[in-house]
C-alpha cells in the first residue's frame, strides 16, 4: 500500500461520525454559557484568567480534534487530551493574568486574543497534523508525502466547512428578511437569540464537518486542481524574486528602509515562494515538473532565498534602531526568523545535495514545521512573552534618552503590553530617572489611572486654570496660554486632560488683530492635525481643525517645536515653520456664527473666564 493510499483508505466510521457532531455540540452550548457568564458578569468571566482559560479549552480543543481524529474509539485520543487541555489551558491563563494582573478593563483585550488565537490555530493545525498521521499508521512515522496531503486536506475542509456555515446563515438571513417584510417578526428575532446561534451553528458545523470529510475524492481533485496551478505560477514567483534581487545593485538599498513596508514585502514574497515551491516539486521529487532551463530558474530563486531574508532583517533592525522594539516588530523578527530557518535550509540543500536536494527539503520541512508549532506557542507563554522584551525596550529608550519625555508612548505599555507593561511603568516611576524628571511620575500616575486606552479619566482640577496650563505642551516653549483659552480647554479638550502632555497647544497669528490656537496630539510627526480655536480681542472661539499639508521634503512630517508658526502669505489660512505647511479649515458653525448666525460655541471673555 503506498502512502497516498494509506491517506485516503481510512473513511469515518460510524460511531467516528456521531462523535464529531457530539463533539460540536458539546463545544455550541460551552461557548453559548460562556456568553451568558459574560452578558450576565458571572464567574468565570468575573475573572479574565478563568475566562480566557475556559475560552481556549472550549475552541482549541475540539479544532484540534475536528483536524485530527480519526476514529474515536482509538486509545491515542485519550493520551492527546490531557497534554492538549494543560497546553492550552495555561496558555489562556496567561493571557487572562495579563489583563487580570494590570486592572484592564474588558474592550483592552482585543489586541491580546488576536495574536494568541491566530498563532495557536496555526500550532494546532500542525500538531494536528503530526497527531492524525500518529494515528493513521499507529507509529510514529511521518511519510512526507501523508503529511502534505492531509494538509491539503484539512485546509480545504475548513475553507469548505467555513463556506457550508456562511451559507447557512445567509440562507437563514433571507428567511428572517422575507418574513420580516410581511409583518412576521418572529424568525428574525430567533435567529439573533444566542440559545438559538450557538447550538445550532454547532450542529451545523459538525454535520458539514462530517460532510465533508466523507468526501475524500473530491477534496483529492481540488488539491490536484490546486497545485496544478501552483506548478504555473512558481516560474513566475521565482522570476520576480531574482529580477527584484538583481535589480538592487543598480537602485540602491536606501529605497528598502524609505518605504517603512519593504520587510513586510519581502516576507510574503519568499513566504509564497516557499509553498509554491513545495507543492509543486513534491508530488515526484525524482521527477520534476519542468524543463531544465525552468528549473534552473526555480533553484536559483531558492538559492538566492537567504538574500531576501537578510535583506528583510535589514530593513528591519533599522527601525528597532530608530524605535525600539515592540510587540509588532518582534512579530515580524520572529516570523522573519522562522521563514529563515526554510530560506537557509533550502538553499544549503539546493547547493549541496542539486538533483538530490528535494529529499532532503522534505526531511527538513517536517522537523522546520515542529519548529514552527514550537515557537508560536512559546512566544505566547511566560517563557518569552514578546510583551515582556518590548516593554523592557521601550523603558530602556525612555532612560537613555532615545525617546523624549514628552514623545513617549505611555499608554502603549500601560494598554498594549499588559502586566509586563505595568511592571516597567511601576518600575520608572520609582527610579532614579523618574526622580529627576518629575513629569515623568505625573504621566505615569495619570495612565495607571485609566482602565481603557479610550477612557479618558481627567486627572486635574479643571477649576484651576494654572493646572489646566501645565497639562499641555506649548510651541513655541515660552508661549503663555490665555484664561479665556484655558477656561475652553478645560470644558471642550477634556481628553487631553487625562494625562501631562498628552496635547500641544500651538500659537499662530495670521494678522495683528487675531491669534489662532491649535490643539494637537503629540508626538508632532507624520500625520499632524487638531482642533484650532480663534482669539479675536477678548474672545475665543472654537474655529474649526487643522491638519498638515506636506512638508518641503516630503518626508519626514515633524513640527518645529521651537519656532511659531507663520502665515504663508497671502493665504491667511496656511501657516508654516519654515519647512512644513499647516491648514486651518472653519466649520460650518464657526462660518454661520459670522453672519450673525447663533454660534457653535460660547465665546468666553477674559473676564468671565476669571
Amino acid at each position: 500500500m503506498t502512502e497516498t493510499s494509506r491517506t485516503v483508505a481510512h473513511r469515518l466510521d460510524q460511531t467516528s461520525r456521531y462523535g464529531l457532531i457530539i463533539l460540536a455540540l458539546i463545544q455550541g452550548f460551552a461557548l453559548y454559557f460562556l456568553h451568558l457568564a459574560a452578558d450576565n458578569e458571572v464567574w468565570p468571566a468575573t475573572d479574565p484568567r478563568w475566562m480566557f482559560m475556559s475560552y481556549a479549552l472550549a475552541l482549541g480543543v475540539p479544532l484540534f480534534y475536528y483536524l485530527g481524529l480519526e476514529r474515536v474509539t482509538d486509545r491515542r485520543n485519550g493520551w492527546g487530551l490531557l497534554p492538549l487541555m494543560g497546553l492550552l489551558g495555561g496558555l489562556g491563563w496567561h493571557l487572562g493574568w495579563l489583563s487580570w494582573a494590570a486592572e484592564l478593563a474588558v474592550p483592552s483585550h482585543g489586541h491580546f486574543v488576536f495574536a494568541l488565537s491566530t498563532s495557536v490555530a496555526v500550532a494546532l493545525f500542525i500538531l494536528a497534523l503530526f497527531f492524525r498521521v500518529w494515528c493513521i499508521n499507529q507509529s510514529p512515522r511521518f511519510h512526507y508525502r501523508q503529511l502534505l496531503e492531509l494538509s491539503w486536506q484539512n485546509a480545504l475542509t475548513l475553507a469548505q466547512l467555513g463556506l457550508f456555515i456562511g451559507v447557512f446563515w445567509g440562507l437563514l438571513f433571507l428567511w428572517g428578511g422575507l418574513f420580516n417584510v410581511i409583518g412576521i417578526d418572529f424568525f428574525e428575532e430567533l435567529f439573533e437569540e444566542p440559545l438559538f446561534i450557538y447550538p445550532v451553528t454547532a450542529l451545523v458545523g459538525g454535520w458539514g464537518l462530517v460532510l465533508i470529510r466523507e468526501r475524500i475524492r473530491l477534496i483529492a481533485t481540488v488539491q490536484a486542481m490546486c497545485e496544478a496551478l501552483i506548478k504555473a505560477l512558481l516560474p513566475l514567483a521565482a522570476l520576480i524574486m531574482v529580477l527584484f534581487l538583481g535589480a538592487l545593485p543598480f537602485t540602491g538599498l536606501d529605497r528598502i528602509w524609505e518605504t517603512g513596508h519593504a520587510a513586510l514585502l519581502m516576507m510574503w514574497l519568499a513566504l509564497i515562494l516557499l509553498f509554491f515551491f513545495n507543492s509543486a516539486l513534491s508530488e515526484n521529487p525524482d521527477q520534476p515538473p519542468y524543463p531544465v532551463w525552468l528549473r534552473t530558474l526555480v533553484y536559483l530563486a531558492v538559492a538566492l532565498l537567504p538574500l531576501n531574508s537578510l535583506l528583510a532583517a535589514w530593513a528591519l533592525g533599522l527601525r528597532i534602531e530608530q524605535y525600539g522594539l515592540t510587540v509588532d516588530r518582534l512579530w515580524a523578527g520572529t516570523l522573519q526568523l522562522l521563514i529563515a530557518g526554510f530560506t537557509v535550509s533550502y538553499s544549503v540543500l539546493v547547493v549541496w545535495k542539486r538533483s538530490r536536494a528535494l529529499p532532503a527539503i522534505q526531511g527538513a520541512n517536517k522537523v522546520l514545521a515542529l519548529v514552527v508549532a514550537a515557537v508560536l506557542l512559546l512566544v505566547n507563554s511566560p517563557l518569552a512573552d514578546l510583551r515582556a522584551w518590548a516593554a523592557a525596550s521601550q523603558a530602556s529608550r525612555l532612560e537613555t534618552g532615545k525617546t523624549a519625555i514628552d514623545e513617549f508612548d505611555y499608554a502603549y505599555l500601560r494598554f498594549d503590553l499588559g502586566a509586563y507593561g505595568v511592571r516597567e511603568l511601576q518600575r520608572l516611576r520609582d527610579s532614579e530617572f523618574a526622580t529627576a524628571n518629575p513629569e515623568v511620575v505625573a504621566s505615569i500616575d495619570a495612565i495607571l489611572q485609566q482602565q481603557s486606552r479610550w477612557q479618558n479619566t481627567v486627572v486635574v482640577d479643571v477649576g484651576d486654570p494654572v493646572a489646566v496650563a501645565d497639562m499641555f505642551a506649548r510651541v513655541p516653549p515660552e508661549v503663555v496660554i490665555p484664561d479665556a483659552l484655558l477656561s475652553v480647554l478645560s470644558r471642550d479638550q477634556t481628553s487631553c486632560l487625562s494625562m501631562p502632555r498628552k496635547c500641544t497647544v500651538i500659537r499662530a497669528q495670521p494678522d495683528p488683530e487675531r491669534v489662532y490656537w491649535l490643539v494637537a496630539r503629540i508626538p508632532l510627526r507624520n500625520y499632524i492635525h487638531g482642533s484650532v480655536y480663534v482669539q479675536s480681542a477678548n474672545q475665543v472661539l472654537e474655529m474649526g481643525s487643522f491638519q498638515a499639508a506636506g512638508c518641503a521634503d516630503n518626508w519626514p512630517m515633524e513640527l518645529d517645536r521651537e519656532v511659531e508658526l507663520q502665515p504663508l502669505v497671502p493665504h491667511t489660512d496656511v501657516f508654516t515653520d519654515g519647512k512644513c505647511f499647516f491648514q486651518v479649515r472653519p466649520d460650518s458653525g464657526y462660518l454661520e456664527s459670522l453672519q450673525g448666525r447663533a454660534p457653535a460655541g460660547a465665546a468666553i471673555t477674559e473676564g468671565s473666564a476669571q
